[in-house]
């Protein structure tokens, strides 16, 4: 059973796990590279292939195409564990590898045509809401989408979008999501080179342009469909990881443990950068409180995040494997204390840049790229962490209404 796995992992036994053991011999590969890497917006290619030949990409993807199919536990431990290292590059395997396991739900001839000849065939986002016009056999797409993060490295693309004279499903609507996700190939959009930003530079998020494309009716999935587990992908894609709710997996892909591993790899730099050094007043780092406060908070605060995620996880694996229903009430909470996490990591941060002291400031130590990958990883609409503290804790609170735009 996937739970005696499971209870390995929540005694941060990763062991057994080939992908994890994987990532931590990456780190020191990625980084060697990250300052070069800093400076360009996309991740390199030979980074790409390492990634690739490791199989991050398709730790969600059904095994049934050459993928993982492992838990979302494993998932988020590798993406933590490249952050490390390079915040840019845990985000592009969070991000690109939760489209692995989205398309499993989509209908069998969408899967064949991404992964048929090459189940290592990557997909990028965004799902933001566009414009199509239904018309005979398919749709006809027409817009302009922002943050496609490793657009670059993928063949195929997801997109959202709302169809005009057709009202968004209820479910769907509810979610704040658009009634559907498109999927095209390369030849269908344009990558507009635009990603000029402070944080997660590497990740290369351009914008994607997208002019009368025709998507056939099989590369469309409505997110109704998602949410209400009678997506087509599930009749052949009936696996644990499939059954799981969908939410509980896509809202944690990136954001959380990108933020989670670039502050790990901070307090590191932090440690090398300081250690047994002696103050002008004669004062050993050791002995300075606001030092070892700082990182005795997060590296304690990284281990008490994650164990939540992970634990949260656990309970949600454990109902689908037939033991008890997780309440709604508390999926609302598992997506807060997951959105949560980014702003703490980002606060944590900029105390330690605070007490790094001047010398920090210089390009050639690694503080800065962590404090502004951090400040950006925390921008995303995901943590949105009042969204979900409304919902669950409104309705403890007798809001019968909190809860009503709202999914988890």
């Amino acid at each position: 059973m996937v739970s005696n796995l499971v209870n390995d992992f929540l005694r941060g036994d990763f062991s057994k796990s080939t992908y994890v053991r994987r990532a931590r011999e990456l780190v020191p590969v990625l980084k060697a590279r990250a300052r070069k890497q800093w400076q360009h917006p996309k991740i390199f290619d030979e980074t790409v292939a390492d990634l690739q030949d490791a199989g991050f990409f398709q730790m969600l993807q059904p095994r049934r195409w050459s993928g993982g199919e492992t838990t979302p536990i494993e998932s988020f431990e590798v993406a933590t564990i490249l952050s490390e290292a390079d915040a840019s590059v845990g985000w592009v395997v969070g991000v690109v590898g939760i489209h692995s396991y989205h398309l499993a739900f989509f209908d069998e001839r969408a899967q064949e045509e991404v992964w048929g000849s090459n189940p290592k065939t990557l997909i990028s986002s965004p799902y933001a809401p566009g414009k199509a016009v239904r018309v005979d056999g398919g749709f006809i797409l027409n817009g302009r989408w922002s943050f496609s993060s490793g657009g670059d490295h993928c063949a195929w693309t997801f997109l959202g979008a709302n169809v005009e004279g057709e009202e968004n499903t209820a479910t769907a609507r509810m979610s704040g999501l658009p009634t559907y996700t498109f999927l095209l190939p390369r030849a269908d959009y344009q990558i507009v080179p635009n990603w000029d930003v402070h944080g997660l530079r590497a990740t290369g998020s351009n914008d994607v342009i997208v002019k009368d494309a025709f998507v056939p009716e099989h590369r469309t999935l409505k997110w109704e469909q998602v949410l209400t587990n009678t997506a087509p992908g599930l009749r052949r894609n009936d696996g644990l990881l499939y059954r799981l709710p969908f939410f509980q997996i896509f809202s944690r892909a990136t954001q959380a443990p990108s933020a989670l591993g670039a502050l790990k790899g901070m307090v590191q730099a932090f440690i090398d950068f300081n250690a047994n050094k002696v103050s002008r007043h004669g004062q050993h780092i050791g002995q300075n409180p606001a030092a070892t406060l700082a990182v005795a908070e997060c590296f304690s605060h990284i281990e008490e995040m994650k164990s939540q995620v992970y634990k949260n996880y656990a309970r949600v694996i454990a109902e689908a494997e037939g033991g008890l229903p997780v309440p709604i009430d508390a999926r609302r909470q598992f997506r807060f204390q997951g959105a949560q996490i980014p702003p703490r990591c980002a606060r944590h941060a900029a105390e330690l840049y605070r007490i790094s002291g001047g010398n920090a400031i210089y390009e050639s130590q690694e503080f800065g790229r962590y404090l502004n990958d951090l400040m950006a990883i925390q921008t995303h609409q995901l943590n949105n962490y009042q969204l979900h503290a409304n919902a669950w804790a409104g309705t403890l609170l007798g809001d019968e209404n909190a809860a009503r735009n709202y999914y988890a």
